[in-house]
């Protein structure tokens, strides 16, 4: 049985996992970096077809993945940068328009393939000699949590102890059971769908985000000229959705779109998941400290969710300094108390919005064009809008 100590011992090597193993391991932290999935191989050539998973990346998270070295990376001909967005709802007839340029922005954000960032966060922490990989390999047993440090068996058999265990191992998270953090968790009874698409006429640099009463519609525009969709929608007509061909999913998508970049002319596989929210009363318990989706959730919408986890890794990189001192306790109930306030509000905001579109009533329809005409009449309340999503996502 190979047995080690670490200083810090992380379950899940997915983007927000593999960001904080080697931005703690820049730190000087010894850490023990533990995945079940096999690693597999991402190609970045453009002829590829483009992943169906992708992020809208803020500027803050571009920020803070440049500040690793990690964004310099990524293919740049995969990137695409988005200079505008465009949001409207079925019930009603006001629109928001945002540009970048109002804000003296190259633009508003990024949309990246989730597997590109994960690949090259990898073979940044296979560079580490801080780092120790466990793959594929889970925890099986969570020995002992107390005050000094964890100890925890792997299904392999390796012991491991450190002085703090990260749990970023996604929304069911498995450590997050194993510690015994409970979660209070529920369905929007909705289902979404991700493909990607290609379309009569270009994207234009351009995220769209139609609120419809079944749920929210986005198209983020891909580097090759298709279009990434983020259709969220009622259970219900999700079925009915699922049961149609391509041409006629086709057809379906370019309705709801309202035909804003003319017919959609093909579609990729699509993938669907059920949509769920959890909400975890306690992120620290002893020397467990949960972060990324292990933690917290937001509504899908138009891709934002890894950006609060990377806002995660950056505040705990900051409060837990360098490995030259102990990691103090009362830094990581900081982190807590922090975080989960902000989570909070990002949370609720996604929440409240897809809420807030989704209802069918004259009153409501009346107020939101209402909103929705002062900001895209008001330019200083437009800006402020602007900055408060892609500066201050936290």
């Amino acid at each position: 049985m190979k047995s080690a100590h670490f200083d810090i011992a992380i379950a899940g090597a997915g983007m927000v996992g593999s960001c904080a193993a080697y931005a703690l391991a820049c730190q000087g932290y010894r850490v023990a970096l533990i995945e079940l999935a096999a690693p597999s191989q991402f190609e970045t050539d453009q002829n590829q077809p483009f992943d169906l998973r992708v992020s809208a990346i803020s500027p803050r998270s571009q920020k803070i993945l440049e500040g690793l070295g990690i964004w310099q990376q990524l293919d740049s001909a995969r990137l695409c940068r988005y200079e505008k967005m465009f949001v409207w709802h079925q019930h009603g007839s006001a629109s928001v328009a945002l540009d970048a340029v109002e804000l003296v922005r190259d633009d508003l954000g990024v949309i990246v393939e989730n597997r590109m960032i994960q690949q090259s966060l990898h073979q940044a922490c296979s560079g580490r000699a801080e780092i120790e990989w466990f793959q594929p390999d889970k925890i099986e047993t969570l020995i002992d949590n107390h005050d000094n440090g964890v100890q925890l068996r792997l299904s392999s058999g390796s012991l491991i102890r450190a002085s703090l265990l990260i749990a970023a191992d996604g929304r069911s998270s498995p450590t997050r059971e194993l510690a015994e953090m409970g979660s209070n968790s529920g369905r929007y009874q909705q289902t979404a769908f991700v493909a990607n698409v290609s379309t009569e006429l270009p994207h234009r640099e351009t995220a769209w985000q139609r609120f419809l009463k079944t749920g929210p519609l986005a198209l983020l525009p891909l580097s090759n000229g298709q279009s990434s969709i983020v259709w969220s929608c009622d259970n219900e007509f999700a079925e009915q959705l699922a049961a149609l061909d391509e041409a006629r999913f086709c057809d379906a998508l370019g309705e709801a779109f309202e035909f804003k970049l003319g017919r959609v002319n093909q579609c990729s596989s699509r993938l669907s998941f059920p949509l769920g929210w959890h909400r975890c009363e306690h992120w620290l318990k002893n020397r467990v400290l949960l972060i990324g989706d292990a933690a917290h959730s937001v509504h899908p919408l138009a891709g934002q969710g890894v950006n609060l986890g990377f806002s995660d890794v950056s505040l705990l990189v900051d409060l837990v300094g360098d490995a030259n001192s102990p990691i103090v306790h009362k830094q990581l109930r900081r982190f807590e108390r922090q975080r989960k306030s902000q989570t909070w509000v990002a949370g609720n905001s996604f929440s409240g919005l897809k809420w807030l579109f989704g209802v069918e009533h004259k009153t409501v329809t009346a107020m939101r064009d209402l909103g929705m005409q002062a900001v895209g009449q008001n330019p200083l309340l437009r800006r402020t809008l602007m900055r408060k999503a892609i500066e201050n996502l936290t």
